[in-house]
């Protein structure tokens, strides 16, 4: 049984998909009540902004509050798949009889590579007078500890709703691959609209982004049989965007590495991410050889 086919194990009346998005909601809310406390205790006011939600992962603490939010909603997802859809856990991870963690650490090896070298193409082309180094080590080492230990559950747990629950649902829905992709894939850029870049930079240059991978993450899970890959991508994605850059429009403003003064982002931008999706696509099937394998549905 394929991944995709795992969809039609388990209870799946569209009431329980909407009792269990409820629940997972609710849930990421209770989780983000110590982040609100610690917000307001930095800033009091009765409507924090984006800005003072941004602000408060500008330090480690606030980060793991931040993070935090994400591991209620993990669990919960995995509770409400269990108990209310009768499901087996991995039913929306992988075709697989087991999860491939060998596949997990591929994919976040070969993402981080092309990731760093991404990141060395404004040094490369001397694009980095607005760049400055702020490494501070007694910050930055508890940022690296947080983002090793709580980065896995942010990431684990939209890959789960993306690319495992909704996508599954969606392809109940419209019994097509295809569609369930482009649906998923569109919600998940749409969801990232109050980021700090979009604001930044517009959302025709930023969302895009978010959409690109988006279909990358959801198309290699189709095409690999499971989320593996794609969770390796994303936990790589994002532990490096935290250790790496920051700058005042940047949804982490972390004790990174490096701060961006003058940060700016273009179409480029879109196009670099999506040739280093597809020399990850191409890198991975020279390695698992899915392109070639037969799928039995539509």
């Amino acid at each position: 049984m394929t991944f995709l086919e795992k969809s039609h194990t388990g209870r799946n009346q569209w009431y329980f998909y909407i009792l269990t998005l409820l629940i997972v909601f609710t849930a990421t809310q209770i989780g983000t009540l110590p982040l609100a406390g610690y917000i307001y205790f930095q800033n009091p006011s009765p409507t924090p902004t984006m800005q003072d939600i941004a602000q408060a992962t500008s330090t480690n603490l606030g980060l793991a509050l931040t993070l935090l939010s994400f591991a209620f909603g993990f669990v919960a997802l995995l509770l409400c798949v269990k108990y209310i859809h009768k499901k087996h856990l991995l039913d929306i991870v992988t075709g697989r009889d087991r999860l491939d963690w060998g596949r997990i650490f591929f994919g976040a090896g070969i993402w981080a590579i092309l990731s760093i070298l991404t990141f060395l193409l404004p040094l490369l082309f001397g694009e980095s007078d607005t760049l400055v180094f702020q490494f501070d080590a007694s910050k930055f080492f508890v940022l690296l500890l947080i983002s090793l230990i709580l980065f896995p559950f942010q990431t684990s747990f939209e890959e789960l709703t993306f690319r495992g629950y909704l996508m599954q649902g969606s392809y109940l829905l419209f019994n097509n691959k295809w569609a369930a992709l482009v649906l998923t894939s569109v919600i998940f850029g749409l969801m990232h609209s109050a980021n700090p870049e979009v604001e930044a930079f517009g959302a025709w240059v930023a969302l895009p982004q978010y959409i690109i991978m988006g279909f990358l993450l959801g198309y290699v899970a189709i095409k690999d049989n499971g989320m593996e890959l794609s969770l390796g991508i994303h936990v790589a994605n994002n532990i490096l965007s935290a250790i790496t850059f920051t700058s005042d429009s940047s949804t982490l403003q972390t004790h990174a590495l490096f701060r961006d003064l003058a940060p700016s982002s273009s179409w480029m931008d879109s196009v670099v991410i999506l040739i280093a999706a597809l020399v990850f696509v191409w890198i991975c099937n020279r390695k698992y050889k899915f392109m070639t394998k037969k799928e039995s549905i539509c």
